[in-house]
């Protein structure tokens, strides 16, 4: 190999330091790039909550320095119980005011507005089951398909199509329904399924499908007349023109009567989490805590790593929402006024638990609850909470590093106060 002359070095050298110039210059526009685009990214996060008479209440800027409202979206006279920002777009969504309506909202990283007329599936009474009235208690959505629970023993599955949202007319189940009339085409039935179960009230999709290209989803019953019918089923190929009831978990501690509000949790999604990232692993409320639901085998899922929380055991206030941080490790859970965190850990003899990390209260009266919580994907942490005994004094709040389990409160936006638990979604997602 031939050397290099010294002008051919002198060149090279400067050429290097060019380089290195040009590659610090490189280092220091893309830094400033990155702030840029998380700043932008903190202004265009989302959320969506229920607030008082029916309306729902739209937030941005989750991710950044302050939260402001940016809409107030009027769903009717009823109450406003569910929302679902779409996770792959963050500009649409659907919501949920107990009524027979499906609610549209669209613009929500610009100006909000809900879509006249929605979803109108009064039709569908008598589908979960004799007089069962089709009233949307909750709602999940994933990109191009969405499912609808009805306090009864069944789905309704929705299908996005040309930036449209329709009833998904493909799915079709044989038999008839109490009424003895054929099933409606887009009802997913669970009344002859794997659970004695007959109120689904709440309902969740998986973040990321299974390795066949299919999504699972949970549908969960917590207002059983017999606490042992409280369970929670699960739903293969959720999306698809032939979901399937693949299997259930029944437990009595499921069964979640008594929140901060005084009702029970049969609206919403506050109860029910997917791990991010994941497609089998689900966190779910308890009676007296919270516990992991494993879903390696759909046609047997499995409660694990059950934990409990001193606060909720004996206490008249059972747990009313949890959150998952963006590595799936953390886990916030609201019980009355308390936000209690904790991490998903090894102990020393191998055995796989959860710690208590940290606990905080963001007021002190004696009527304060914490209505719904949720993480951003930087770990900041969403709560909703208020006053039961004011329809005024109620707060969306952005907590930092409670994974760390150093909570610092960064700022709060005013609001109304929710009907119901569980009507908060927010985006981006974990």
């Amino acid at each position: 190999m031939r050397r290099r002359g010294p002008a051919l070095a002198a060149v090279g050298a400067l050429a290097a330091m060019s380089a290195l110039v040009a590659t610090h210059a490189d280092a220091a526009t893309e830094h400033r790039a990155r702030l840029q685009a998380g700043a932008a990214r903190g202004a265009a996060s989302v959320a969506v909550f229920g607030a008082a008479q029916g309306d729902f209440q739209v937030v941005r800027g989750l991710t950044g320095t302050k939260a402001h409202k940016t809409g107030l979206l009027d769903a009717g006279v009823r109450n406003a119980v569910s929302s679902a920002v779409n996770p792959v777009r963050g500009k649409d969504g659907l919501l949920c005011s107990r009524n027979h309506t499906i609610h549209l909202m669209k613009g929500l990283r610009s100006a909000p507005h809900l879509v006249r007329p929605g979803i109108d599936a009064s039709a569908y009474t008598d589908e979960g089951g004799s007089g069962y009235r089709m009233v949307c208690h909750s709602v999940a959505v994933h990109g191009h398909f969405a499912l609808v629970s009805a306090h009864s023993q069944g789905l309704l599955q929705l299908r996005r199509k040309h930036h449209v949202w329709k009833i998904d007319k493909r799915v079709h189940f044989r038999g008839v329904n109490d009424a003895g009339d054929r099933h409606r085409r887009g009802w997913i039935d669970i009344r002859d399924g794997v659970a004695e179960a007959t109120q689904f009230d709440t309902v969740a999709i998986a973040p990321e499908p299974l390795p066949n290209g299919r999504f699972l989803a949970l549908a969960a019953a917590r207002e059983e007349t017999n606490p042992n019918h409280d369970a929670i089923v699960v739903i293969a190929g959720a999306g698809t023109a032939k979901p399937k009831v693949k299997g259930a978990v029944t437990d009595a501690g499921l069964g979640i009567h008594d929140v901060s509000f005084g009702g029970r949790m049969d609206f919403g999604n506050g109860g029910l989490a997917f791990v991010p990232g994941t497609a089998q692993r689900a966190l779910v409320l308890t009676r007296t805590g919270f516990a992991v639901l494993g879903l390696t085998k759909p046609s047997q899922p499995r409660l694990q790593l059950r934990t409990r929380i001193d606060a909720a055991v004996g206490s008249p206030l059972d747990p009313s929402s949890l959150a998952v941080s963006a590595n799936g490790r953390h886990i916030a859970v609201a019980v009355g006024g308390r936000v209690y965190g904790y991490k998903d850990t090894v102990s020393k003899a191998g055995r796989r638990h959860f710690k208590l990390q940290t606990s905080f209260a963001l007021g002190s009266g004696a009527h304060e609850a914490v209505a719904d919580l949720a993480y951003t994907p930087d770990n900041t942490l969403v709560v909703l909470h208020g006053s039961t005994a004011s329809t005024s004094r109620w707060f969306l709040t952005l907590v930092r590093k409670v994974p760390a389990g150093h909570p610092r409160i960064k700022g709060s936006v005013m609001t109304t106060a929710p009907a119901e638990v569980g009507s908060l979604s927010v985006w981006p997602t974990p």
